[in-house]
Parts: structure tokens; C-alpha cells; sequence
């Protein structure tokens, strides 16, 4: 459970940082807002596969 857990903050805290350097660069909305969020949420959804691998392998190292 904790694994999750770790999983998904580091998924938002890694695609977070990816927004903030990259910014809103597809175009997936007219609205403005919208775009920003929905890019948001697909760097964070491309981190989430490297995330889970990078806790899972710190924890097995621990």
C-alpha cells in the first residue's frame, strides 16, 4: 500500500516538474485552463510507468 502510495507522489511531484519545465506544449484544449490541466495530466501519466519502477527498485534496495 505504501508502495502505491509512493508511486503516485512521486508520479505527480515528477510530471509536476515536467509541466513546470516544459509547460503546456500539446494543444489538447481551446480553453486555455483546460489545456493546462490536461497536460498536466499527461505528464503525470507518463511518469507513472518510470515511477513505479524507480520506487520499486529503491525498495528493493532497501
Amino acid at each position: 500500500m505504501a508502495a502505491g502510495v509512493l508511486t503516485l507522489v512521486f508520479a505527480f511531484l515528477t510530471g509536476g516538474g515536467l509541466w513546470l519545465a516544459l509547460g503546456a506544449r500539446l494543444h489538447l484544449s481551446e480553453d486555455g485552463q483546460t489545456n493546462d490541466l490536461l497536460n498536466l495530466v499527461l505528464y503525470v501519466g507518463a511518469a507513472l510507468p518510470v515511477a513505479f519502477v524507480v520506487v520499486f527498485f529503491v525498495l528493493e534496495l532497501v
